[in-house]
């Protein structure tokens, strides 16, 4: 059900809004609020609604989305474009994955549609869900590798949709450029929530924080580049045609990790934007780790199957279990 006090309830003449959405005060006395940016376009047209920094370490989609937003005008706009740059402030603040609570489920991007008794999280979620997802006729939840140094670069939809909402997601998803497409488990997730409310939803994986100079600029104009690619496949914005890129489609069960037993530094092999997409043969040296104290490796990371490498880490302290490098296995994925 449509709140009747969400900014997107109503129509506004064209131009850009901003509303402060009002969430709960703190222990601080602070008011909890998530911003609401609306750039409303001359001509008819679709809802597009985009989230960013679910997770607070995440935050090249946030500078990708205000990149957009300055890009767009408002005379040759079909449709307006919703956007919520900030969704969990408060792990912002702290750099952090998860918000900074006492109890409950503190990951966002695993609480939707959220409630207005919850956690702090829950909160946050619901007003996501009651003033912008409910509104939307399609929906980015855009992510990257966040705190250690991952690398990232695909888009991400959900296997379980409806055939029509599931093609025009990954249509969606094709738009966005990537170098592969994942259909993944997004159970909790804002895209998991739309799609089963029929509206196509596609969550970006792209870049990741504290790169420096060129790769960070490099991954910010493709993260745009793929943000205006999708509103022109739904017809908000006219761009000259471009050729389909070769994609990698791969699934949860082609989805092969590589991560340390023990912790450690992580010596990467794998660490630069262009390794992404590589052809990795099985048993190849991804990386090692050092035992900080004895200075002796203690274990090699090797690719448990041929596939392409999705995602990748720079090399930097870790702990067991830390998410390093994953490949996408040859023999069970597909070209599109």
């Amino acid at each position: 059900m449509k709140s009747a006090f969400s900014p997107l309830a109503s129509k506004y003449e064209p131009g850009q809004q901003y509303f402060p959405l009002h969430v709960t005060k703190l222990a601080s006395g602070m008011d909890l609020c998530l911003g609401l940016h609306v750039v409303t376009g001359h001509k008819e047209g679709p809802t597009l609604g985009i989230i960013t920094t679910v997770h607070g370490d995440e935050t090249i989609g946030l500078i990708a989305v205000r990149e957009l937003l300055h890009s767009l005008d408002v005379k040759s706009l079909a449709g307006r474009v919703a956007v919520i740059p900030a969704a969990n402030p408060l792990a912002v603040a702290v750099f952090n994955r998860q918000t900074p609570e006492q109890h409950g489920k503190t990951d966002l991007h695993e609480a939707f549609p959220g409630s207005p008794k919850g956690n702090l999280t829950q909160r946050m979620a619901c007003v996501i869900a009651s003033n912008l997802l409910d509104h939307v006729d399609a929906f980015i939840d855009m992510h990257t590798g966040g705190l250690g140094g991952r690398l990232q670069w695909r888009a991400d939809l959900d296997p379980t949709a409806r055939p029509e909402v599931y093609e025009v997601s990954l249509r969606l998803c094709r738009a966005f450029n990537a170098p592969f497409v994942h259909l993944d488990n997004v159970a909790g997730t804002a895209s998991r929530y739309c799609s089963g409310r029929g509206i196509p939803a596609v969550k970006p994986e792209i870049g990741g924080v504290y790169l420096g100079g060129p790769a960070e600029e490099t991954y910010i104009a493709d993260a745009c580049t793929g943000l205006r690619s999708i509103m022109a496949e739904l017809n908000m914005i006219q761009l000259p045609v471009q050729p389909a890129k070769k994609q990698l489609l791969f699934g949860v069960k082609s989805r092969f990790e590589v991560n340390p037993s023990v912790g450690g530094f992580l010596r990467s092999h794998f660490d630069q934007p262009s390794d992404l997409g590589r052809r990795i043969e099985k048993g190849t040296k991804l990386g090692e780790i050092i035992d900080i104290h004895k200075l002796e490796v203690v274990e090699e990371l090797k690719a448990s199957v041929t596939g392409y490498l999705f995602f990748s880490r720079y090399s930097g302290v870790v702990d067991a279990g830390t998410k390093a490098f994953a490949l996408a296995e040859e023999a069970t994925s597909q070209w599109l």
